[in-house]
């Protein structure tokens, strides 16, 4: 028993077909005798010539409030040409609508005109198709009813 566990506690030995746990290339240690000594860098003597840095920065645009102002401004006139063009618009609309109200009682008159035609080329045929059937009214009602109908206009009310 003790021969198995001397065995499992023997480190992997590096050989032509074994490669140590880490995966690489087997290292040797160093010890802190074997190292360099470390020279560290100094200023040239003077010292190093100082650095100008407010010439070397370039410009980078506007400040930050110009923008602003810039942007509202704009924001600003876009919002009173949107006004201007809807009075515009408005007074388009109102002129258009009041237009099509001054003509509304000569398009009337017109289909006036037209359903009394009408009612006459129908009462012309109504009579001859019932020219043989007595007690027949020609233009007379069918309802039982006094109530006027007028005919339907052509020209409804503008909206726009």
């Amino acid at each position: 028993m003790a021969m198995r566990f001397a065995r499992a506690m023997r480190p992997l030995a590096a050989g032509p077909g074994r490669r140590p746990m880490g995966g690489g290339p087997t290292t040797t240690h160093v010890t802190s005798g074997d190292l360099k000594k470390v020279v560290q860098d100094m200023p040239p003597a003077g010292g190093y010539p100082d650095v100008i840095f407010k010439k070397a920065t370039i410009n980078r645009g506007p400040d930050g409030w110009m923008i602003w102002v810039g942007s509202l401004l704009t924001v600003a006139f876009g919002f009173y040409r949107v006004g201007q063009c809807n009075l515009e618009r408005n007074a388009a609309k109102k002129e258009k609508r009041e237009a099509r109200m001054a003509i509304v009682p000569y398009l009337q008159a017109e289909e006036d005109a037209r359903a009394v035609a009408a009612k006459l080329n129908q009462d012309a045929d109504e009579a001859e198709i019932m020219k043989g059937v007595k007690d027949w009214k020609v233009g007379a009602s069918v309802y039982n009813s006094e109530r006027f109908w007028a005919p339907p206009s052509p020209v409804e009310h503008p909206r726009a």
